[in-house]
């Protein structure tokens, strides 16, 4: 609680730090992709094991991995060992403590609790070792008895929320807002509208009945359109990149990095238009072909033929961003997904268009494979690997977990080992 509160105070009222600038070698050193498989749920061999969208995975620092699977909107959470087994299994859905109106995430805290974000009923759920309900957090600004539609409390605004392994709480990044006006409480009418920014990282502190939320870091140009990555670091940092350009940037106590790779910019010209064109209209196919939700959802944008002409027609201008991904480990690595030669991290943006149509997490395997820096956070530049997919979640003695789906989008979390050297 008092390390809570003491980050807290820092943030609240400390000036910007002053920045140290690293130039990380242009040269890659390649390291050797060759993680040791551990075990994997999904195989379907034991009834538990049936996975149906898995939208968010993690691991405690027992190593437990937890995983929420969503089937249709009901959300329930598995804790795994690291042998493969099952701990326990809980969530379901209802309007009580301890059930979900509206969730879809599930964070392991360090000390093995489950904390999952409950939109429609406005609170954070902590959940203990056995899957029972421990505590429950109101979102910050949520009165007790608070009423209102969720899309009118500003901390429900569309975020993504990392665990920060060091101290307990979360991360999260916000980078649009919604903003209203009580027009007439008694009929209950608002006017609504979202607005662009602030894209901001802020420190969600979990220590009383009500969350507390208090700016950590900003980005560069809060009205941007461009990729906001971050990732949590020990003694209360982050680290985040927010520009076009290779650059990270360690913010928190203290002195801030900025870690950079002076690479030439790039931007989109003939090649990489026509490239990531045929990548999106070969997209559409196979979702067409393959049938199911996949088949509906071009349906619902106009069939197979106006998709096509629509990426046909598409222009891409300015300067190609050279990070795609950025996570960070238990041994405080910085890991940052670089944008491939090709000019482009092949996306599903058929789940993409899913996740804006319903508003529900297209799951983990959106982005596609490419270079992989790893860096620590003192800036000290560790290697590449070469057409790598970064990990879906990253857990204590190298443990790494990825989500693979067949043909059929069934979904199978497979648990690697990263070599001692890497970690």
């Amino acid at each position: 609680m008092v390390t809570l509160a003491l980050i807290a105070v820092a943030f609240a009222g400390a000036p910007a730090a002053a920045q140290q600038v690293i130039e990380l070698p242009l040269e890659d050193r390649l390291l050797t992709a060759d993680f040791s498989e551990v075990y994997r749920v999904g195989d379907g061999i034991r009834e538990w094991q049936l996975l149906s969208r898995v939208t968010s995975l993690s691991f405690d620092d027992r190593g437990n991995l937890h995983i929420a699977d969503l089937a249709g909107d009901e959300l329930s959470v598995l804790v795994v060992d690291q042998r493969g087994e099952l701990v326990v299994r809980f969530g379901r859905k209802g309007e009580g403590p301890g059930e979900f109106r509206r969730a879809s995430h599930a964070f392991a805290l360090p000390d093995g609790r489950t904390l999952v974000a409950d939109d429609m009923h406005m609170a954070y759920q902590v959940f203990d070792l056995e899957g029972n309900l421990d505590r429950w957090i109101r979102y910050p600004g949520v009165a007790a008895a608070d009423d209102r539609p969720p899309m009118y409390v500003r901390s429900t605004d569309p975020r993504l929320r990392k665990v920060d392994r060091w101290e307990g709480n979360l991360v999260a990044r916000v980078t649009f807002a919604r903003d209203f006006e009580v027009v007439d409480s008694v009929n209950r009418r608002f006017n609504f509208q979202t607005s662009p920014g602030p894209r901001t990282i802020r420190r969600v502190l979990l220590d009383g009945d009500e969350a507390r939320e208090v700016d950590q870091a900003s980005a560069n140009d809060p009205q941007a359109e461009r990729d906001f990555h971050f990732g949590p670091l020990p003694g209360g940092r982050v680290a985040f990149s927010d520009t076009s350009t290779y650059e990270i940037t360690v913010a928190g106590p203290g002195e801030g990095l900025v870690l950079v790779r002076a690479f030439a910019e790039r931007v989109w010209d003939d090649r990489t238009q026509r490239d990531y064109k045929e990548f999106g209209k070969r997209l559409v196919r196979e979702a067409v072909a393959t049938g199911g939700d996949r088949a509906e959802m071009v349906g619902l944008f106009g069939g197979e033929q106006v998709l096509i002409e629509r990426i046909e027609a598409r222009k891409f201008t300015g300067p190609i961003p050279h990070v795609a991904a950025l996570e960070t480990t238990w041994d405080a690595k910085i890991w940052v997904l670089c944008t491939p030669v090709a000019g482009f991290v092949e996306t599903d943006f058929i789940g993409l268009m899913a996740t804006a149509f319903s508003s529900e997490p297209i799951g983990l395997t959106a982005a596609g494979p490419g270079p992989i820096d790893v860096i620590t956070a003192e800036g000290e530049y560790l290697g590449t690997f070469p057409d790598s997919r970064m990990p879906n979640a990253f857990g204590p003695d190298g443990l790494v977990a990825y989500v693979e789906v067949d043909e059929l989008n069934v979904p199978t979390v497979v648990v690697k080992r990263l070599p001692a050297a890497i970690r």
